[in-house]
């Protein structure tokens, strides 16, 4: 993980001063003592000087290299548990820059220090670079809570009274992150039917509120448009809530699906362009907390642990670019979970596949032939007849067009007894429905052969998503009939009659950058 390298706001001074100079870690915490550090070298954990007695800190958790002179320390972490540099998590041998007035954790969400020199660095009179401004820049406080709502509803926004604009945002999700039912349903019977999921939640959420992070949630609501739950119900659940945590938060409400829907960022990108006082946003010093993030199933018993629902909560901070935290780690300090990676990563796509395998497949325009099509919608069939196979004087057959698999059998009937080739453009996934087609080629003594797709589920899920946010005139694939074309999909064999198989790999097109940046996101939650 990336910790933000603060430059050096001190202008010059003599070895004298630089001598004189001390460095301490002053507690935040009444039980601890505040620790001197020397020039140099120096080793923070576990001790009778510290008085640190948590079997989590190690006896050498921290190694800070102080310079006086410059007023800054080299932090790098030795123990096995991550400490916090500014409410932020830092790994073990994670190696990280600290100034005058930074906070630090020595273990994450454990024994907070200040970081003091005296005499403090003076201020330089110089023009500061951009990261140089403050964290919570001079805004106004919002002074009335307020609601706002665009797309036509998709997002709907609540600011609390006394948010302000920050350059680093602790961002989480809701449900199962701040909040869990009292009835221990996995979703709530009532407006009233939630509680904070664990007592640590309000005092952290001040501690970074009080530290120049701004709060925000980011959560999904599909039930809103379902109608499943009113909004005006849970806008008095979403104020309930805040007045509970006693600290302003801005929150963000996705209804329904489509770009605002989480893993996808647009969210972020509404809070980032139109809800921070034009104030960026420093990724690096910013985080985002969920709890869907793709843990299995583990224990047994009552030490049992249900895996989590889907990904959502960890790809909408990989997608954003934003360091990711469970609720158990973030606000209770566990170990790091194991976790399942989503079986298609977007990112590692690239255009420079061969179109078939293998690559030298043959078409003679000269003779007169069927193919028939294999794959899953979103793989990429149509794509691929349209743009090749149409090019090369193929006529195109599909049920979607034409209505039915009998008006697509006539169609290639007519088109055969012609003399021209045709392609059968539907999903044809099991046998059963590519034998219709083979019987009427061989009634007419024409040879067949058969295209599939080579695109794995995962991805052709990745293309119907990408499809259908840029709301091209494809059918609508519910994920009850595409799991019905999973169950019911055979790859095809030479002895169902073809002259031969052929494999077609899927090269992603795009119209423009803006789609090749979308298509590049993770877009399934799962």
């Amino acid at each position: 993980m990336s910790v933000a390298k603060y430059l050096n706001r001190t202008v010059g001074m003599s070895g004298i001063e630089a001598v004189s100079r001390t460095c301490t870690l002053r507690p935040r915490e009444a039980e601890h003592s505040a620790i001197r550090l020397s020039a140099g070298e120096n080793f923070v954990g576990r001790s009778k000087e510290t008085g640190i007695r948590d079997s989590r800190c190690s006896k050498q958790q921290l190694r800070l290299h102080v310079d006086p002179k410059s007023c800054g320390i080299t932090l790098k972490v030795l123990g096995m548990n991550p400490c916090g540099i500014n409410g932020v998590m830092v790994m073990q041998h994670t190696e990280c820059e600290l100034k005058h007035g930074d906070l630090v954790e020595i273990v994450y969400g454990r024994h907070g220090y200040e970081v003091v020199f005296s005499p403090p660095p003076v201020e330089s009179t110089e023009e500061k670079p951009q990261e140089n401004v403050p964290d919570a820049v001079a805004s106004t406080a919002t002074e009335e809570e307020k609601w706002a709502s665009v797309a036509k509803g998709k997002l709907v926004i609540y600011t609390s009274a006394g948010v302000v604009a920050s350059a680093k945002i602790a961002g989480y999700d809701m449900d199962g992150t701040i909040i869990k039912t009292k009835s221990g349903n996995v979703f709530p019977k009532t407006t009233d039917d939630w509680q904070i999921i664990f007592p640590e939640v309000p005092q952290k959420l001040k501690s970074l509120h009080k530290d120049g992070f701004k709060i925000c949630f980011f959560t999904n609501q599909a039930g809103i448009a379902k109608g499943k739950v009113s909004l005006d119900d849970f806008k008095v659940k979403i104020k309930q809530i805040v007045k509970k945590l006693a600290v302003p938060i801005q929150v963000f409400i996705a209804v329904g699906g489509g770009y605002y829907r989480k893993p996808l960022p647009g969210m972020w990108e509404h809070l980032q362009d139109e809800m921070n006082d034009g104030v960026a946003i420093q990724l690096d010093r910013s985080f985002f907390v969920g709890d869907a993030a793709g843990r299995p199933e583990v224990g047994k018993g009552a030490t049992k642990q249900r895996k989590d629902h889907s990904l959502a909560d960890r790809l909408f901070a990989t997608n954003i670019g934003l360091s990711f935290y469970t609720p158990e780690v973030h606000f209770l300090g566990k170990r790091l979970e194991q976790w399942k990676k989503p079986d298609f990563d977007p990112t590692c796509v690239h255009d420079q596949l061969p179109q078939f395998e293998p690559n030298d497949i043959q078409f003679d325009e000269d003779t007169c032939e069927m193919i028939i099509m294999v794959g899953l919608p979103g793989s990429g069939k149509s794509h691929f007849c349209a743009e090749v196979l149409k090019t090369r004087s193929y006529e195109i057959v599909n049920a979607d067009t034409l209505g039915s698999t009998q008006s697509c059998l006539n169609s290639c009937k007519r088109l055969l007894s012609s003399g021209k080739s045709c392609v059968v453009d539907n999903t044809n996934v099991d046998a059963a429905s590519r034998k219709k087609f083979l019987a009427l080629a061989d009634e007419l003594k024409i040879p067949c052969r058969c295209f599939v797709m080579n695109v794995s589920t995962a991805q052709v899920k990745h293309n119907i998503a990408f499809r259908e946010l840029l709301e091209t005139p494809h059918s609508q694939i519910s994920d009850m009939v595409f799991n019905m074309m999973k169950k019911k999909y055979k790859d095809p064999a030479l002895d169902e009659g073809f002259v031969t198989i052929h494999r077609v790999n899927f090269v992603p097109q795009f119209a423009d950058e803006k789609e090749k940046r979308l298509y590049k996101l993770f877009l399934v939650e799962k």
